[in-house]
C-alpha cells in the first residue's frame, strides 16, 4: 500500500540540481564518449546527447518506488518530477530552434 505523496521539505535546491546534472552530464557524456570516432561534428554529438536516448522510465521507476516504503521515496519522487518538468521545458524551448539551425546546414 503506498503511503501517499507529499512534497514537502523534499522539493529542494538539490533536486532540482540533479535535475540540471542528469539532464547535462549524466546523460550527455555517455553519449558523447559513445559517438567518438563517428566522424560526427560536435554540434552534432551534443544535439545528440541533448535530445538522444530518453523515454518513460523515470516516470515508471518513479511510479515503482512510489508503491514501495521506502524512507526516502519521496526524496527519489521528487527528484523525477523535477527531472521530468525541466526535461519538458529547456527540451521544448531548444528543440525548433536547434532543428531549424540543422535544416539550414548542407548533409
Amino acid at each position: 500500500m503506498s503511503q501517499g505523496f507529499s512534497t514537502g521539505p523534499y522539493l529542494s535546491w538539490q533536486a532540482w540540481a540533479y535535475a540540471v546534472a542528469s539532464l547535462t552530464l549524466v546523460r550527455m557524456l555517455p553519449v558523447w564518449l559513445c559517438l567518438a570516432g563517428t566522424g560526427l561534428s560536435t554540434e552534432k554529438r551534443l544535439f545528440i546527447g541533448w535530445f538522444g536516448p530518453r523515454g518513460l522510465a523515470s516516470i515508471v521507476f518513479g511510479l515503482i518506488v512510489m508503491q514501495q516504503p521506502l524512507v526516502m521515496s519521496n526524496t527519489l519522487v521528487i527528484t523525477a518530477i523535477c527531472t521530468i518538468l525541466l526535461s519538458v521545458v529547456l527540451h521544448g524551448l531548444t528543440a525548433n530552434p536547434w532543428a531549424r539551425r540543422f535544416a539550414q546546414q548542407p548533409l
